[in-house]
């Protein structure tokens, strides 16, 4: 199909979603009780699918399921899994993979793809006192560790991100000089991962909306000046939006895209995908920059249909599947969930995205 029949018809298919939702509202239908009306959304080229983050790590077998077959009733087709280096491996050399093989398989079973991110240090291998997210002392520590995960997952899983919003004081141990110290982790990651599957894709981590010196384009560009363009076949971004979606001016994840994928052409990368590995809204009080149920919904639609549009885009990844605590009404962390409330009560998204 012509690329401009193709843009037609995801114009029109966006359209017809956004209407879908309109007449919902407004005829007050209970979209979490009855089959959704509303059609599904336009979505990139790789398809989306449903991160959870930590809870992943220490969820029982059987919420793990129940979220499971929550995004088995969507059109997901992935589930990003995180396999945290200081849980597997918490004594160098004896590791613990229980609960990544259970996502990981549980993820197969469903018919959904994986991407595996790989994050966190172990106690042994950071400097003594630092936070957990804190990125090791020695990258071929790292570099092991991978080759672990590779070898294990390797039939099952071909995509891999390499740590979490580094960019962010707080997902990198507060260090100094982050972008230069992360580029060694992608330096020391990808050679072990392309000597056991070459035709694996390695993913730069995916970097939070910031300003300043931590903005996911300073911090690319950082990446570049240190030698790290070999060393990713596609980069990442978290583009949320919330509360005020994608037209709004300020503190806003869309806006960064065009510029990194700007950046990246400059610097020889256009043709590499921008995965979208974090997006969403959280749905807690409006005081604490939450968003309802409906305009969660509204907004995911949003940024998938944006970057279906890009041209350039990977697949995207909706954070997250149920609220860790929909009681909590005041923390913004505990209500992203866009399919189930922390008690298992479906959410506005789930009737959106189901079937």
């Amino acid at each position: 199909m012509p690329a401009g029949a193709a843009r037609v018809r995801r114009s029109f298919r966006w359209l017809a979603a956004v209407i879908g939702l309109v007449v919902a509202l407004v005829a007050g239908e209970c979209l979490w009780v009855r089959a959704s009306p509303v059609a599904m959304p336009v979505v990139p080229d790789g398809g989306y699918g449903f991160s959870v983050g930590a809870p992943q790590s220490w969820m029982s077998d059987a919420d793990a399921d129940r979220e499971l077959d929550a995004v088995a009733r969507t059109r997901a087709e992935w589930m990003r899994v995180l396999i945290d280096w200081h849980i597997v491996e918490p004594v160098k050399g004896q590791y613990n993979w229980r609960y990544v093989d259970h996502w990981v398989n549980g993820s197969r079973k469903r018919g959904l793809k994986v991407l595996g991110l790989i994050a966190y240090s172990p106690t042994w291998a950071r400097a003594p006192g630092s936070y957990f997210s804190a990125p090791p002392i020695n990258p071929a520590d790292y570099a092991a560790f991978v080759t672990a995960v590779v070898q294990r997952y390797g039939d099952r899983v071909a995509d891999w991100e390499i740590w979490n919003e580094p960019n962010l004081p707080l997902f990198f141990g507060f260090t100094d000089n982050r972008a230069a110290v992360y580029t060694e982790l992608l330096k020391a990651a990808y050679p072990a991962i392309k000597a056991i599957q070459p035709d694996a894709t390695v993913i730069a981590a995916g970097l939070s909306r910031a300003t300043g010196p931590d903005a996911p384009t300073k911090f690319l560009a950082d990446m570049y000046a240190n030698g790290a363009r070999k060393f990713f076949d596609a980069t990442a971004m978290h583009p949320y939006v919330f509360p005020g979606g994608i037209a709004e001016d300020g503190d806003n994840g869309w806006s960064d895209l065009v510029r990194v994928h700007d950046l990246m052409t400059v610097n020889g990368d256009g043709d590499k995908k921008v995965w979208m590995t974090e997006l969403g809204a959280s749905t807690c009080a409006p005081q604490a920059r939450g968003v309802s149920q409906d305009e969660q919904a509204r907004q995911i639609l949003q940024v998938l249909s944006g970057v279906a549009g890009a041209g350039w885009s990977g697949p995207a990844f909706i954070f997250a599947v149920r609220d860790t605590d929909t009681n909590k009404r005041d923390d913004l962390e505990s209500n992203f969930g866009a399919l189930l409330t922390s008690d298992w009560k479906p959410k506005y998204t789930a009737a959106v995205l189901a079937r």
